[in-house]
């Protein structure tokens, strides 16, 4: 066969084609230039195929590696080739583990059911993934730095972060890339806690969160949540859950000073302090419960708020969904890829209070009217003569919020939702938050390019639920004054 080939290689030179020697990996090797007709065969499932059935075999093992009570039989040229852990822990002499036949590994306890499946990764390059195993193969995977695998780990995370509520792992997710410093997994899994904090409250690893972390989440006044009683309740299950319960009276100290009890309903409060909680702990709640029923009272008693605000301010609304604190306003936009784009504007016209009441009442003088824009087909302008045309138009998805009355100075914070749907689960895929002092002089916020228009036509996005746009504006008066002009000045 070797002369065979040799004289091949001749007759192959003799026609023409020049022989040359090139570097492969380390190696020379004679490679011709070869001729238009070539074909690169790659039989990679077959290299593939051949290991996995060496996988865990007696056959030529040279190590075993042993995993709490199991065993394992490698080789390893593979581990030293797939892990520069491994490469050194076995390859340099220094390293006892590089002389013994048989290596002790001490794995997390989350770890240890999975290693088999991570240490055929590394013979085949296949491992099968789901939201309750990927952590303990990153963790794996970055141990032994194996950087594929951390690369694919990562990115299933990234575009698993939404699953229904029993199989929803953000938050412990959250936890491993703030301690690893994997930014782009959190500000995803951030986005995603804060937009659909009602779905990650009843997630199976609530109770779970340091109180370092429910420190962080309580102080967001851009949190989307029903409402502050639904939020407390939440919280007090966190507070009596059993890994929290020996530090109860610490959690306490510094998560009620978080919850608005000023925004919650009087008839929430009582229910407050009926509980086992409250009674237990009557010193710690008595400051906050007062000023919220104080505040109430004043509330129901003087219709002028600016009276009322230096007595007891206020706390800052968060992105409630409940009616009653009229900041929440739903839009849906059906068919968005079929309508026109003369068709697509969307209008909501906001009425707002400053000053939260307990209960719905009728509109009154009081209230404040915001006229919303929300082009999502991009911006235009109508010029009307016998019918509506458009003049001057963009494909710059645009947000307009305008104030209607020339009144004094506001802080006002507005958040545009936009809802996806994912596994039959409805959730908050898209937030923007923007925040403007309005003044008589001012009544006009605008914003745009905060979403490509190609996001949201393309026909899996990710910002459309059953081919219909749907969302929520939420506009929330934070503060008014004169003082904000100062401040702005300042």
């Amino acid at each position: 066969m070797g002369n065979a080939l040799r004289k091949l290689r001749q007759i192959h030179i003799k026609m023409g084609s020049p022989a040359k020697k090139q570097e492969l990996d380390g190696s020379l090797c004679e490679v011709d230039v070869l001729p238009a007709c070539c074909e690169v065969v790659q039989d990679k499932d077959f290299v593939i195929a051949r290991l996995d059935k060496v996988f865990n075999k007696p056959v030529f093992s040279d190590i075993i590696l042993r995993v709490g009570d199991d065993r394992f039989y490698a080789h390893r040229f593979v581990l030293i080739t797939a892990s520069s852990v491994f490469e050194a822990m076995l390859g340099e002499e220094q390293w006892k583990e590089a002389k013994q036949p048989e290596v002790c590994l001490t794995e997390e306890e989350e770890c240890k059911p999975i290693f088999g499946y991570f240490l055929r990764y590394l013979y085949c390059g296949t491992v099968v993934l789901t939201t309750s195993n990927v952590l303990p193969f990153l963790l794996l995977a970055d141990k032994y730095d194996v950087h594929a695998l951390c690369k694919t780990c990562l990115s299933y995370m990234c575009h698993h972060i939404v699953e229904t509520p029993d199989a929803n792992k953000t938050l412990t997710w959250y936890q491993y890339a703030q301690v690893t410093c994997q930014i782009e997994l959190r500000d995803q899994c951030l986005s995603f806690i804060l937009s659909n904090f009602d779905i990650i409250m009843h997630a199976s690893d609530w109770t779970f969160l340091t109180r370092q972390e429910m420190v962080g989440f309580l102080s967001c006044s851009e949190m989307v949540v029903q409402s502050e009683a639904e939020l407390w309740t939440c919280v007090e299950k966190w507070l009596l859950a059993e890994n929290n319960i020996e530090n109860i009276e610490q959690n306490l100290r510094e998560v009620l000073p978080l919850i608005r009890f000023t925004l919650i309903p009087p008839r929430s409060l009582t229910l407050v302090e009926k509980s086992e909680l409250f009674k237990q702990h009557q010193t710690l709640f008595e400051t906050k419960l007062n000023h919220a029923y104080r505040r109430h009272s004043l509330v129901m008693d003087c219709e002028d708020s600016d009276k009322i605000t230096p007595l007891i301010p206020q706390e800052l609304y968060r992105n409630y969904t409940n009616g009653d604190y009229c900041v929440h306003y739903p839009f849906t936009l059906a068919n968005y890829a079929g309508v026109n784009k003369i068709d697509s504007r969307i209008v909501v016209h906001c009425s707002s209070r400053q000053t939260f009441v307990s209960s719905l009442r009728a509109k009154t003088e009081d209230d404040v009217i915001f006229s919303v824009y929300f082009y999502p087909r991009g911006y235009f302008t109508t010029l009307a003569l016998y019918s509506s045309y458009m003049s001057r138009q963009s494909n710059d998805i645009t947000l307009k919020v305008i104030r209607q009355k020339p009144l004094p100075p506001m802080k006002v914070d507005v958040t545009l939702l936009l809802f996806g749907k994912k596994n039959g689960v409805k959730y908050a895929a898209f937030t923007h938050n923007c925040s403007m002092v309005f003044t008589k002089e001012n009544s006009t916020l605008s914003v745009e390019k905060f979403l490509s228009l190609d996001s949201l036509m393309k026909e899996d996005s990710p910002y459309l639920v059953d081919s219909n746009l749907e969302g929520n504006i939420f506009v929330k008066i934070q503060d008014a004054g004169d003082h904000l002009l100062l401040d702005s000045q300042g």
